[in-house]
């Protein structure tokens, strides 16, 4: 062996003493510039070394330097990374801020996030704060007026019910037009699955305050990459998540009233009005005034009773919402739990909505590669939904058929429910005291994901989500008097329980071309499949006990209905994006997902669904330079695709429209019998979607001023429509892929920042326009459908309606137009001819909303308006008949009747029992839909943080809170809230409801 000179092991012996000597410890705190509270899990590193630590739970690190040229990088998940030369220095004390900026530039996309420069499509994005704390039962309510392109309107004020959104139009004749709801990731079901309640919504059970942000996707390159489901527009929520450092409790808390939302709600007649009107109708008949006396004696004229319907069925509501909440966490594990219970009581007596919630969202890293997610939302939402519509348990219909003299309470004091003093509509009082209508949904939304780093640019994921409701609702019919009064009473349950499951994994790689990372790829590759199952139990029974206590079927005498099915539907996708980025100036995105679907036919089970998008951030290139100071942001972008609607919840056996099946329930003998029920469709597909855009973004002053331009155009193809057959097929309509429907508009959004000193102004306005048009249909033949007409080159909710000429001013006679070239009139109501008028859709609609700031006080004010539509009054042929069913009261409005010749009016001659037809629907009971609403006013004060302190808080805000405030009504002859559903029909439903709140919002 040979020996080691001794001269060598003196100078490596001397080396590693001077390295010794230069090795000392550097120690300090690390702490969050927000609040100064200390932040435990720090990653510090010795740059350019592995040599690194984390902070303790006190925020403290301790690390080993050797160089005085040592830089420490300190990073931390949600705050910005910071590098400190170390110098001579021994303690290094280091604040993190918020990384605000980054958060900013990223957006909430299908399957993961993007800059915002990257985006080539049509996003977007509402922060949660914006719906957290509202006075609404659902996530979409305080989406109105919010998003150019979204609209979100309600069919009814009951709490709780489903609220209708339409993105761009609506893009479907009989299949599904709603959107896909997607929930952190989990594609979810959607909609009113109860079956004895005036409506519900599974979107009622997420709690608007565990949101982060909405997503808004309106586009081909947005969307098309949810492939089947996409066409109808994508709506992602992500909820709230924890951030590393201290732990921040929340709590919220805001009650108050709810009343009517308009001032001039049409009001029955008192008993003085009825009775003159009823007397001078009969003697319009050609009756004697003795005749009259004793008409109106059977009316019930000597009981003494003058009843106020309309104020006995509505009342002031009232309103309450507490959440507490909880996160934080380290560089491993993050957390965000809560707790909420929101109730609301509407303004009709029987009608109330509660909601108890909770949350969990967990993130852990395992490792620096390995990290895994799970999150649980869970609510019990219950409900009590009277009638609407037609039904004479209806409330708001009795408040305006009853007759003012017909008694609510006996001579005790006690509810009257004589079936004598009320032969046709009950007190509704009395049956909203004895029966019941009652909802009640567990909902449950859960995922489990995984996420492993397997290089430094590529991560591959799996996530599992459960989306499950479980609905009962049990309705009882007392046996003394109302509907079920002739059978002893009626009892029914209904069960609803939907599972569903989803499970995505993908692969994430993005592929750096230049060291600087400045042009990059990125590739995305998946599979996605999906289950969902529903199973329906109903039991009804009649003879119920005299007791009103028990309630169930199963004390029925009479069992009259056992009823159970199921129907289920999967679909299985291959997912797939590529983007292309140059230097954020040049942004290029294609995707392509191959859908199979078990709702479809056999030949035609499978689809392709793709998108093609580019954007240009002109302020990126070089020779902008000199507009920047003026021009801070100009993007030019643009996309086109092909997506599908699946949505078949709407039609009748939906989920196998495309078999032959057969039904049972064709019963011989006492013995189980089927026959052929549906002659099916093995070429049944997809309605195909194809949207086109192009949008323009642009920012002005350093992004003070954002104005933000799009045109689209939207074609849907392959409608299902029910084609006509051969009656010798034992059919007469199969249902097939026919017919074709454009929607084309332009949307317009600015959000400014007018003033932005210690007074600030910030301000929102959006507005879209839009117009649809259907291009094809079955043979070009025309749809009838109730007050509408199918009719190819015309809209698709045009009114088909005979058009009201007026009054004659010489006898009082109802009048039409012949035609519709209006040459001629006639006062023969089946003389006149239907044509087509106007539509129920909105040419346009949007929101402004403006904040104003001044040391810790705020002022917030929302407008929703909407324009160009007309709505229908459904049930003006009772309450404005002109003397046709004359035993029901009539509105105040009917009082504007035309009395004597030269009188102008609109409101024709009463005559009792008339037979002029004058109730019948034309363009008499058609409105302008025009309105403009204060949606919301907010006026807040932030406690100054050094007071909060004192008591030991970080944040207090306290405020109150006006919504629904005032409306303004373009045609004075409306007389109910010009808000309704899509179809804008108006059907005696609950009204929306005003509502004024107090709270306090407390952080520490």
């Amino acid at each position: 062996m040979k020996k080691t000179k001794p001269y060598l092991i003196t100078l490596l012996l001397l080396l590693g003493f001077g390295t010794f000597a230069q090795e000392r410890s550097v120690s300090g705190k690390v702490i969050s510039t927000e609040d100064g509270s200390p932040l435990p899990g720090v990653s510090v590193r010795v740059k350019s070394t592995a040599k690194g630590t984390t902070t303790d739970a006190n925020g403290i690190y301790k690390i080993a330097i050797n160089t005085t040229g040592a830089v420490l990088e300190f990073s931390f998940v949600g705050f910005s990374t910071q590098e400190v030369k170390v110098g001579n220095r021994t303690i290094i004390d280091v604040p993190l801020g918020v990384n605000d900026a980054e958060l900013g530039e990223v957006v909430v996309v299908a399957y993961g996030k993007q800059s915002k420069k990257s985006v080539t499509g049509s996003v977007a994005t509402v922060g949660g704060e914006s719906v957290a704390n509202t006075p609404f039962t659902s996530v979409t309510q305080g989406l109105q007026g919010r998003v150019a392109g979204l609209m979100s309107v309600s069919s009814t004020g009951q709490p709780g019910a489903f609220q209708q959104v339409r993105i761009r139009g609506i893009g479907s004749i009989t299949a599904g037009a709603n959107p896909l709801y997607v929930v952190d990731g989990i594609p979810i079901n959607s909609g009113d699955f109860s079956r004895n309640t005036t409506s519900s919504s599974t979107i009622a059970g997420i709690n608007q305050n565990d949101i982060e942000s909405i997503s808004v996707l309106k586009d081909a390159s947005a969307t098309s990459i949810y492939g089947s489901r996409a066409a109808n527009g994508v709506i992602l929520i992500t909820t709230k998540s924890g951030k590393s450092g201290k732990t921040k409790f929340k709590f919220d808390s805001e009650v108050g009233v709810n009343n009517l939302s308009i001032d001039n709600y049409a009001k029955p007649m008192n008993k003085a009005e009825f009775e003159a009107i009823t007397r001078e109708g009969i003697l319009n008949a050609g009756q004697t005034d003795a005749q009259a006396t004793t008409i109106l004696n059977s009316y019930g004229a000597q009981s003494g009773a003058d009843v106020d319907w309309f104020k006995e069925v509505t009342r002031q509501g009232k309103q309450q919402s507490y959440n507490l909440s909880a996160s934080g966490g380290d560089n491993k594990t993050t957390y965000y739990l809560s707790g909420g219970y929101f109730q609301q009581q509407a303004t009709v007596i029987g009608s109330a909505f509660n909601r108890i919630s909770g949350k969990m969202n967990l993130k852990h890293n395992a490792t620096e590669k390995l990290s895994f997610s799970a999150g649980l939302s869970v609510a019990g939402v219950s409900l009590n939904a009277p009638s609407q519509g037609g039904a004479f348990a209806n409330p708001m219909l009795a408040a305006y058929f009853l007759r003012p003299m017909q008694p609510m309470t006996t001579a005790t004091g006690d509810l009257n429910y004589s079936t004598t003093d009320f032969p046709n509509i009950y007190n509704p009082v009395a049956l909203v005291a004895y029966d019941k209508r009652k909802l009640f949904n567990m909902n449950g939304l859960g995922n489990f994901g995984t996420s492993y780093q397997v290089l430094p640019n590529l991560t591959l994921s799996s996530k599992f989500g459960i989306d499950y409701n479980n609905i009962e609702e049990n309705s009882y019919q007392n046996p003394y008097f109302g509907d079920a009064r002739t059978v002893s009473g009626r009892s029914r349950g209904d069960y609803v329980r939907i599972f569903n499951w989803t499970w995505t994994n993908l692969a994430d790689y993005r592929y750096h071309i230049t060291q600087d990372k400045s042009v990059y790829i990125d590739a995305k590759a998946g599979y996605e499949t999906q289950k969902s199952a529903l199973y329906v139990l109903t039991a009804m029974g009649e003879g119920m006990p005299s007791s009103t206590d028990l309630q169930l079927p199963g004390v029925a005498a009479n069992p009259k209905t056992a009823f159970a099915t199921g129907s289920d539907y999967t679909f299985g996708a291959i997912i797939s994006n590529l983007a292309f980025n140059y230097k954020d100036r040049y942004s290029v995105s294609g995707s392509f997902r191959r859908d199979g679907s078990s709702r479809f036919g056999s030949n035609n089970r499978y689809g392709n669904f793709w998108s093609v998008g580019a954007a240009w951030n002109i302020d990126q290139e070089p020779f902008f330079s000199n507009l920047a100071a003026t021009i801070s942001t100009l993007k030019l972008r643009t996309s086109y695709g092909v997506n599908g609607n699946a949505d078949l919840s709407t039609l009748t056996n939906g989920n196998y429209g495309w078999r032959a099946t057969y039904g049972y329930g064709f019963n011989y003998n006492q013995t189980p019998g089927s026959a052929p029920n549906s002659i099916g469709n093995t070429d049944l597909t997809w309605e195909q979607n194809k949207p086109f855009d192009v949008g323009l973004e642009v920012g002005l002053l350093k992004d003070r001023i954002n104005i933000e331009i799009d045109y689209y155009n939207r074609t849907t193809s392959n409608l299902l429509l029910n084609a006509p057959l051969s009656r010798t097929t034992g059919f007469n309509s199969i249902l097939s892929n026919v017919g074709s429907m454009e929607n084309k508009g332009l949307e317009f959004t600015i959000n400014a920042r007018p003033i932005d000193r210690a007074f600030k102004w910030d301000v929102n306005f959006n507005i879209a326009f839009n117009k649809n048009k259907i291009k094809s249909l079955y043979n070009n033949q025309d749809i009838l459908d109730g007050s509408f007409i199918r009719r190819v080159g015309s809209d698709f909710q045009t009114f088909y309606v005979r058009e009201w000429a007026g009054v004659n001013p010489d006898n009082g006679s109802p009048e039409w137009w012949i035609d519709a070239k209006h040459e001629a009139k006639t006062s023969d109501y089946n003389a006149a001819q239907r044509t087509l008028f106007a539509s129920a859709s909105p040419k346009g609609f949007g929101g402004l909303n403006n904040t104003f700031g001044y040391k810790g006080l705020s002022l917030d004010t929302e407008i929703y308006f909407l324009f160009g539509n007309y709505v229908r009054d459904t049930w003006a042929r009772y309450t404005l008949s002109d003397g046709w069913n004359p035993a029901f009261s009539k509105a105040k409005y009917q009082l504007n009747r035309w009395q004597k010749p030269g009188d102008i009016t609109d409101v024709p001659k009463y005559v009792y029992n008339s037979t002029r037809n004058s109730q019948e629907f034309s363009t008499r009971f058609l409105y302008k839909g025009d309105y403009a609403r204060l949606r919301n006013v907010t006026l807040g004060y932030d406690l100054p943080a050094s007071i909060a302190k004192k008591a030991g808080l970080n944040t207090v805000k306290i405020y109150v809170r006006g919504t629904n405030l005032f409306t303004l009504v373009k045609d004075k002859r409306i007389t109910f809230d010009p808000e309704n559903g899509v179809n804008g029909l108006n059907d005696f439903q609950i009204p929306i409801t005003k509502t004024v709140t107090g709270g306090i919002n407390i952080g520490f």
